[in-house]
């Protein structure tokens, strides 16, 4: 048997190595004695590790019926084979049989096909430029970031060798010096103009393609150095500004101050309707309590003064009120800067305390809380439940004693519908839930407020009114402010801007010209506003005006970044919020 074995390696070694099929031969008890490797790769094992194995163990549904026949079988859902096993010998070498293993053309090609989609994808999706080049420094590929780099177009560089394209000196190229040292280059930095005059700035890692032994080109991966360096100068520049007063983070709805100046209590929120007082009852009872608050209300309804009240109330007042607005805040950064970083976990990174170790003791206000990323939600409820948290990029435990005020403007369960809010985040941080009612829900108040809002813009536009006319609150009253108590603050500034020094009597010939013509298109005939066709009418608003941008230029997200002056992240996350392809 061994010296048969021998016999057949000679005899077929040589013919079937070089074939395009899957070949094989295996004696009389389908134990295999040798393989082509591109049976090996058919079957997705090791060519020597076949060697030996009976044929039944190797190909699933492989029996005695397949002997001297062609039959498909699957090997996996995603591929069938046909196979073909003829018996070959004779008298010499006795009996054995040539297993012969072909794919389906069609479906071969549409795996190709598939598999290059789906690469084409990932490169088009990802924060790097890729560029890939043959043995001659002659384009490839390149990705749609690349492009955008160097504002060029794909159909114009394909085959044409990179000195060309950026107009520099052959043998100074970076990709051609990883070609000829058949070494990967990097990392470095870079410096050229692009296509449309502005100065690029890059890191670059060049890596050799090799068929075999030899080099047939080379892959080139960038990344954009001035949006990684503004980055870090972002979460530096944040976390400087909690170490050096943690209040200035909370904006003020109402009354203009700054919170640098003051805190809210109880005493500053205006209203005598029911509907307030009953939220301002419910937060004095959140005050006596060290749980956890989640504070629904929408825009401009005063959140934020509430949140500051409850903790200028509780046992926690002594120590930091520490906030941040989630939504304001790029996706990239928003984990550092809750949880710190440690020195190296990116360029730039230093050892910082996050917002949880500087609320320490006291109070963590995460305004906007459904903007926060889902699996970012994930560490947040761990850090709550363990009371513990764990700086990005580091390994230790620190324990933290803090208490949480959250805040969305969207139904809390509308938010868990659309998956923006984990449930089971929800039932923790709403421990104590209020809800602020919005101004069309209290118009009596509008009163109140406007008389507050007159003399506070008397003293800070030395104004002198001391009358307001029935027909201004006659109008206020009857529309539905969906921008709430913010709206109509703003409304009445730009109403006293109108109002000459020496006038005494604010009436309603000041209002704004626009007043009547904007609540129109928003106002339901006095009904309660559906805030969700607001936020609709707003999002289709701004989907408008993206498309409209990018098809001023041609679907340069670069470029259009420019235009709305917003870094390429923020362009590339709002086209995915709003479904922008």
């Amino acid at each position: 048997m061994v010296e048969n074995s021998s016999l057949i390696k000679d005899i077929f070694g040589a013919f079937i190595s070089d074939i395009h099929q899957g070949l094989a031969v295996i004696d009389s008890a389908g134990i295999l004695e040798i393989c082509n490797l591109r049976f090996a790769e058919i079957l997705g094992k090791d060519q020597v590790g076949l060697i030996n194995r009976n044929i039944s163990d190797l190909i699933p549904g492989f029996d005695e019926d397949c002997y001297g026949r062609e039959r498909s079988l699957n090997l996996h859902p995603y591929q069938s084979i046909s196979l073909k096993t003829l018996p070959v010998g004779n008298q010499t070498i006795g009996t054995f049989f040539l297993v012969i293993l072909s794919e389906d053309e069609d479906q071969e090609r549409e795996k190709t096909l598939f598999l290059n989609q789906a690469f084409e994808t990932i490169l088009d999706n990802i924060d790097e430029g890729v560029m890939v080049v043959d043995s001659k420094s002659r384009v490839v590929y390149c990705n749609r970031v690349q492009l955008e780099f160097d504002g060029l177009e794909l159909e114009t560089i394909l085959g044409q060798p990179t000195p060309e394209i950026y107009n520099f000196d052959p043998e100074s190229g970076t990709l051609w010096k990883c070609i000829k040292t058949e070494k990967y280059f990097g990392p470095y930095v870079q410096y050229y103009c692009s296509n449309y005059g502005q100065y690029i700035r890059v890191t670059g890692n060049n890596f050799p393609v090799k068929q075999g032994e030899r080099t047939t080109g080379a892959v080139a991966i960038y990344r954009n150095l001035q949006e990684s360096e503004e980055m870090v100068a972002k979460i530096i520049n944040l976390q400087k500004r909690m170490n050096l007063e943690q209040s200035d983070y909370l904006s003020v709805l109402v009354s203009g101050s700054s919170a640098k100046e003051r805190k809210f209590s109880f005493d500053d929120i205006l209203g005598d309707s029911s509907r307030i007082r009953d939220s301002i009852f419910w937060a004095k009872g959140a005050a006596k309590s060290d749980s956890p608050v989640f504070i629904y209300g929408e825009t401009g309804t005063g959140k934020e003064m509430f949140a500051q009240s409850i903790h200028c109330s509780s046992r926690r007042c002594q120590k930091p009120l520490v906030s941040i607005n989630c939504a304001a805040i790029p996706e990239t950064l928003l984990e550092g800067i809750i949880f710190g970083t440690v020195k190296g976990v990116f360029t730039g990174a230093v050892d910082r305390k996050g917002l949880f170790e500087e609320a320490d003791g006291g109070t963590l206000f995460l305004d906007e809380i459904n903007s926060m990323p889902l699996g970012l939600q994930s560490k947040l409820l761990r850090a709550l439940e363990e009371r513990k948290i764990r700086r990005l990029g580091g390994k230790n435990e620190i324990p933290v004693d803090v208490r949480i005020i959250s805040t969305c403007n969207i139904e809390p369960l509308e938010l868990i519908r659309q998956n923006l809010l984990r449930t089971d985040l929800y039932y923790r941080l709403a421990v104590i839930n209020l809800e602020i009612p919005p101004l069309r829900a209290r118009k009596e108040d509008i009163n109140l407020l406007v008389r507050f809002f007159v003399k506070g813009f008397n003293m800070k536009m030395k104004k002198n009114i001391c009358e307001i006319s029935p027909d201004v609150f006659a109008l206020l009253e009857s529309h539905d402010w969906p921008g709430n108590v913010r709206q109509l603050k703003h409304w009445i500034e730009s109403a006293m801007n109108m109002v000459p020094e020496d006038e005494p009597v604010f009436s309603k010939k000041y209002m704004p010209r626009n007043f009547k013509s904007f609540m129109g298109t928003i106002s339901l005939n006095n009904e309660p506003i559906k805030q969700g066709e607001v936020f609709e009418e707003i999002k289709e608003q701004e989907r408008a005006r993206l498309i409209n941008a990018l098809k001023q230029h041609g679907g340069n997200i670069t470029k259009t970044a420019n235009e709305l002056n917003i870094s390429r992240q923020v362009l590339y996350y709002r086209l995915r919020k709003l479904g922008i392809k």
